[in-house]
């Protein structure tokens, strides 16, 4: 298993790869034990994912269920799903459901099998006094990704709340959370998007937290398991292991002695101790990573909906056609 790689060092060896499987890179960890199929398993780079494969690799939980497991993380969803086309990646556990949606309508064979980090972790930011509340977002500029992204969506969902037409407003596609963050830190936007650790940071730059995505928008449903249909027929006891360990893993988070074991993660994975604990703080309260891997209906139609709305989608598909939660009983019947 292989610690080598932080965030900041990953994304600077990243920096240019396309969204074809042949530019994904290994980062964080690989193991497992025992024989038979390898998992290749794409993640997107946040700090916040970063941190479980630390977490993963210091616990030893893919070796705990006997399997073998290659993560790879990369920049953008938009890579995880050339990834599970190409058959690069056999599954993603920690990457935004949005751009899984218009894959699955367009015919590409993926099946969503659990939600994982089923409460948002991140956060609205702003730097302007003018902007007291939503309700002020109207003039104003918000640092966003490309159309029908995860950072554009949840906007779209805000102002809809809101009743701001998007008209009133300037996007401006900034690309991930965290290069929004720092446009708001540079006053180059008005509001846009961070991680609720963020605040650490956020204060000594004249910058407030307007609220928590997951507080503004309680249906949204930020990550879950995706996989291939190809891996979902080859890979089938693999696949159920690795949720099984990743279960596992979620279980722990919700203990109070996972705290100092998340903090060294979160710093090892290039963050800061003051942004870890309150992360940390966040996830345990609301359990953000779901233990049972749960995938509410409700917020998986809001989230089809968003893009519906964004014009990434042209319907709300059918919840039983996209899902297969066979592999999710199997893999809790591990942790009996």
């Amino acid at each position: 298993m292989n610690h080598s790689l932080s965030r900041r060092s990953f994304l600077g060896v990243t920096a240019g790869v396309g969204a074809g499987a042949t530019g994904l890179l290994t980062a964080g960890c690989s193991g497992g034990g025992g024989g038979g199929d390898t998992v290749k398993i794409a993640n997107t780079a946040a700090t916040a994912s970063l941190t479980i494969n630390h977490l993963m690799d210091e616990l030893g939980y893919f070796a705990t269920f006997g399997v073998n497991a290659k993560i790879t993380n990369v920049s953008s969803g938009t890579q995880v799903v050339a990834a599970l086309a190409s058959g690069s990646a056999d599954i993603t556990v920690l990457s935004g459901f949005i751009g899984m949606f218009p894959a699955i309508e367009k015919g590409l064979p993926l099946k969503a099998l659990g939600g994982t980090q089923v409460v948002a972790t991140e956060a609205f930011f702003t730097g302007n006094p003018q902007v007291r509340s939503f309700q002020d977002l109207a003039g104003k500029t918000l640092g966003v990704g490309a159309v029908g992204a995860q950072l554009y969506d949840g906007f779209i969902a805000v102002l809809n709340k809101y009743k701001i037409s998007p008209k009133d407003v300037t996007f401006r596609n900034v690309g991930s959370s965290a290069d929004s963050f720092k446009s708001v830190l540079a006053k180059q936007i008005d509001v846009g998007y961070g991680q609720v650790g963020d605040q650490a940071l956020a204060k000594p730059k004249g910058v407030r937290m307007l609220n928590t995505v997951a507080g503004e928008l309680p249906l949204y449903i930020n990550q879950g398991s995706v996989a291939s249909a190809k891996a979902i027929a080859g890979k089938r006891k693999a696949l159920v292991k690795v949720l099984a360990a990743y279960a596992k893993l979620f279980q722990y988070l919700t203990t109070d002695e996972s705290k100092s074991k998340y903090v060294a993660a979160y710093v090892a994975a290039g963050g800061g101790k003051d942004e870890a604990e309150i992360e940390w703080a966040f996830i345990n309260k609301y359990t953000a990573y779901s233990p049972t891997l749960d995938l509410p209906e409700a917020k998986f139609d809001y989230v089809q909906q968003l893009n519906v709305e964004a014009g990434s989608q042209k319907k709300v598909l059918d919840y039983k056609k996209y899902t297969d939660f066979s592999l999710r009983s199997e893999a809790l019947a591990l942790l009996k």
